[in-house]
């Protein structure tokens, strides 16, 4: 599981920020924590903010991470990095972006990191914390010099010489079948990012589940029953690939007179489904995969197109243990109000996104919020009204 991620110079964050899934020491949904590593964890994060305020780049800071990191694999020694600074200064064009993350594998607690630019990974780092042991540091790597501890990551003794300077020491290793770095790669790998946006390209792993009784398949079509989206069954065509489109039929009652059922039609999704019920439909498969497979999902604007309703749905899916039985987590951004009340969300699952007077984004979550006063947020407070208010900060500004 996540733990937390944090990052620096990053699009339009200038300045260090951290993204914590570790739960506060408050009562709300205290069910929902998840123990994890001698960490106690939250299922859901979601992030509010006005248009261009840094939401989505917390999310693409995660993604930048995971793609750096297996994408390195393929880059020859001169090919350039993916390196998007913060722009809106003098100085920060030219200093590096730094990403550290720490998350939970079994009973260990690993927070690795790495500075690059576009030419280099100029620092790189890996550590492990064992279960009732303290964190040992696994390699360190500073320019072209390198720290490896020969006792608990003997898998990267001598292979240094054999990484070039655009190239991740992980993924190096991870290629020549080094167990520790290939589990790192493995987390990566089961994290997930979606536009909420257009969904057309995920929907293939929804009509997959359905049509190859795949699983996922039977809890894709009991959500669809739950939510009442008039429909009672997906005809799905024959050959499907990973650029599939929205290529099926639903089906539908068709009634007499008298309101009696005498048959079921299907029609083209295209042309009979709302975008919202289209949106649900591509949606649904890659959220029954993150939860079946323990996945971090990082979908951007997941409320588009969705009733509130539906929304709060998906978080509760996350939020119950007894339908994410393997700890899945899901990060968002939204501009659905509706979510900010605490029979929902916890106030340590809250997080906004501002911009400073020099066009900067800051990140800060609402427990660890204080007003003018230095109050924190109390649990009987209406958080809806008080951020559409402009309590908290985060939102538009008109002239």
């Amino acid at each position: 599981m996540l733990v937390n991620f944090t990052f620096k110079n990053f699009r339009s964050f200038r300045d260090e920020m951290t993204l914590s899934m570790e739960a506060a020491s408050i009562q709300e949904l205290a069910g929902s924590v998840v123990p994890a590593a001698d960490e106690n964890l939250l299922p859901v994060a979601v992030m509010y903010g006005a248009n261009s305020s840094g939401k989505s780049n917390v999310l693409k800071a995660l993604r930048a991470m995971r793609d750096v990191l297996l994408n390195s694999v393929k880059l020859n020694p001169k090919d350039k990095l993916d390196a998007e600074p913060f722009c809106l200064n003098m100085t920060s064009g030219d200093e590096p972006t730094s990403f550290e993350i720490q998350f939970t594998i079994g009973e260990s607690k690993y927070r690795y990191g790495f500075d690059y630019n576009a030419e280099a990974i100029l620092n790189e780092w890996l550590y492990e914390k064992r279960k009732g042991e303290r964190e040992f540091e696994l390699f360190l790597r500073s320019g072209d010099e390198f720290k490896i501890s020969k006792t608990r990551f003997s898998e990267g003794i001598g292979k240094q010489d054999s990484t070039p300077a655009n190239r991740l020491f992980v993924s190096l290793v991870a290629q020549l079948n080094g167990k520790v770095s290939q589990a790192i790669l493995d987390w990566f790998t089961n994290m997930d990012y979606m536009s909420g946006m257009d969904g057309k390209e995920y929907v293939g792993k929804t009509l997959k589940m359905l049509m190859y009784n795949q699983e996922g398949g039977d809890e894709v079509m009991r959500l669809f029953e739950q939510t009442n989206l008039g429909f009672h069954g997906i005809e799905v065509n024959a050959k499907l690939d990973d650029k599939f489109s929205l290529d099926s039929k639903t089906i539908h009652n068709i009634f007499n007179e008298d309101g009696t059922v005498v048959e079921q039609r299907s029609f083209p999704t295209d042309k009979m489904e709302s975008e919202g019920t289209k949106k649900l439909i591509e949606i649904a498969g890659p959220i029954f995969d993150a939860i079946l497979n323990g996945k971090v999902l990082i979908v951007d604007e997941l409320d588009a197109k969705l009733h509130p309703f539906l929304t709060r749905k998906i978080i509760g899916l996350f939020m119950d243990k007894e339908i994410n039985k393997k700890s899945a987590q899901l990060i968002f951004a939204t501009h659905d109000t509706n979510l900010l009340n605490l029979q929902y969300l916890r106030r340590d699952q809250i997080w906004f996104t501002e911009k400073d007077k020099t066009d900067s984004s800051e990140l800060y979550s609402l427990v660890e919020f204080r007003d003018d006063a230095g109050n924190k947020v109390r649990n009987d407070r209406n958080i809806e009204k008080d951020y559409i208010n402009g309590r908290y900060g985060a939102i538009p500004f008109m002239n």
